[in-house]
């Protein structure tokens, strides 16, 4: 059987995605599955044991997905599963010309036109790693539970980061990055934590982020004033291949942590204007969250605080991460 899976999200619901990759092939472990994605998430999928091959958008563009879709006609696929599929994705799949599709909209309480197999809870408010299951269970016909999100690394990968990295004790990662710069938790409470891990003889303490944010908050003088290593300009499967090497790691509601979760680190997540309800389907024991109530979250159902958000591009409180109180 062929399969062409599809999820055209972002960082984090790429590595989210792993667990229903990983799934789907467990339950037909004699197929063959591709993996379409934007091309910035193809490091995420690289080496994984259930993806025969990776396939990427370079742009965000329906003209660019529609061409995408009517060039897999050729390969002739038995289905067609679209992950928390887009308005134009639930439109045109049709184009890729599979025996079947399984489509599920991310946001729709009812199954897709031109799904061949009814979605059985569309619209159902529920963690991101069950919303993708919507598509595993309606392709296999009963309810599977899902495993661990996972990430592969080459143990060559891990060799030339050791190298890189030279700490001999065991590894804290800290993970400032986050698309949106009220989903990250402040410089000054960051730093405190920085020197909390900094006081424990267990740990090594090391910066995990992407030039942009280091660039913002001038991340290369606050290193060096802290005097922990800061690796701030390595590629996305180097950031992968650096991490795996950690024991913990502290991260925002973003693609970094979840990157963490999925290559089997603790990892503590700091949630503010985002949707727990949605993004952290973890243990909360092996993945602790920290997150408060504020009334200024004031999006999604009034009934059930886990799903609700905020939206706003600026704020002059960040209470919803400022009133947190813990020490890691």
């Amino acid at each position: 059987m062929k399969i062409l899976a599809i999820k055209l999200r972002q960082l984090g619901d790429t590595a989210i995605w792993t667990s229903a990759l990983q799934a789907l092939k467990q339950q037909h472990p004699n197929s063959e599955v591709w993996a379409l994605t934007y091309d910035s998430n193809l490091p995420v999928l690289e080496k994984h044991p259930a993806i025969a091959k990776t396939v990427g958008l370079k742009k965000k563009s329906n003209i660019e997905l529609l061409k995408a879709l009517f060039g897999f006609r050729k390969e002739h696929f038995d289905f067609l599963l679209g992950f928390h599929a887009t308005t134009s994705l639930c439109r045109w799949a049709w184009l890729a010309g599979a025996k079947k599709n399984v489509l599920h909209h991310h946001s729709w309480a009812k199954t897709p036109f031109w799904s061949s197999t009814p979605i059985k809870e569309p619209g159902k408010l529920e963690n991101a790693i069950l919303r993708d299951y919507q598509i595993i269970n309606a392709v296999v016909g009963e309810k599977i539970q899902p495993v661990s999100t996972h990430i592969e690394i080459t143990p060559e990968e891990k060799r030339i980061a050791k190298n890189k990295i030279g700490l001999e004790k065991k590894v804290f990662a800290f993970l400032p990055g986050a698309a949106h710069h009220l989903r990250r938790y402040p410089k000054d409470l960051w730093v405190k934590q920085v020197r909390n891990v900094k006081s424990r003889s267990d740990f090594n303490a090391i910066v995990l982020c992407d030039p942009v944010v280091s660039k913002e908050w001038d991340l290369p003088s606050l290193c060096k004033d802290l005097q922990i290593p800061l690796f701030d300009d390595l590629s996305l499967r180097e950031f992968i291949a650096t991490l795996s090497l950690c024991t913990e790691s502290l991260a925002n509601d973003s693609g970094p942590g979840h990157i963490s979760v999925a290559l089997g680190i603790k990892t503590h997540f700091v949630f503010g204007p985002g949707c727990v309800g949605d993004w952290h389907p973890y243990d909360k024991k092996q993945h602790p969250l920290h997150w408060v109530m504020v009334d200024c979250r004031n999006e999604g159902p009034r009934d059930q605080e886990q799903f609700q958000y905020c939206t706003v591009d600026q704020c002059s409180h960040h209470n919803c991460m400022r009133r947190q109180n813990f020490n890691l």
